[in-house]
């Protein structure tokens, strides 16, 4: 895979993580789609992960991909000339750490969304209208900050849904990132 010829100087050899966090239909995934943008008009080169629990199927059947696969190749790499897909079967849960130091070591910023139980920055998304309790209430989840749109009692940083700026910088601040 070529390196990313304006790839900016990192503290660590793996990229930068913030992880999105939250109950199922929080908005985790919508907020996401309106944060990278912004993260890129601040220069950044940004990865994304989404953890998921369901068993998803990445690959078509009958396509020569899933051929290969299906007759034993542990991993398939798709090239067309402008995108790349690997297909890969795994025998255990890769950690976050893990998926971000193999796949994405040329980026600034990993942002997951799940991997609540993971050892990196994490960002809460709490919905009035998702009505189940917080994950920030319950300390084995470490959570570093709150998007929501209702009053908590918590001292964490808590950004509302329209904060976007706000929130991405004080991503940047935190991760000590090279924003613009």
């Amino acid at each position: 895979m070529k390196k990313n010829p304006k790839k900016k100087t990192q503290l660590s050899s793996t990229p930068k993580l913030v992880s999105f966090v939250g109950r199922s239909n929080s908005g985790k995934t919508t907020l996401l789609t309106k944060i990278i943008p912004l993260l890129k008009k601040q220069g950044l080169s940004i990865g994304t992960i989404k953890n998921t629990h369901h068993d998803v199927e990445f690959d078509v059947p009958g396509k020569d991909s899933w051929k290969y696969r299906d007759s034993g190749s542990d991993r398939t790499l798709v090239s067309s000339g402008k995108k790349i897909a690997i297909f890969a079967e795994s025998n255990y849960q890769s950690s976050l750490n893990e998926l971000a130091a193999t796949w994405f070591d040329d980026m600034d910023l990993v942002i997951s969304e799940g991997f609540k139980n993971e050892k990196c920055l994490k960002i809460e998304v709490v919905r009035s209208a998702n009505n189940k309790s917080p994950l920030y209430q319950e300390s084995i989840f470490e959570i570093d900050a709150i998007v929501t749109d209702i009053a908590l009692d918590t001292t964490l940083p808590t950004f509302h849904f329209d904060e976007l700026d706000s929130i991405v910088n004080w991503i940047c601040k935190t991760l000590s990132l090279p924003c613009q």
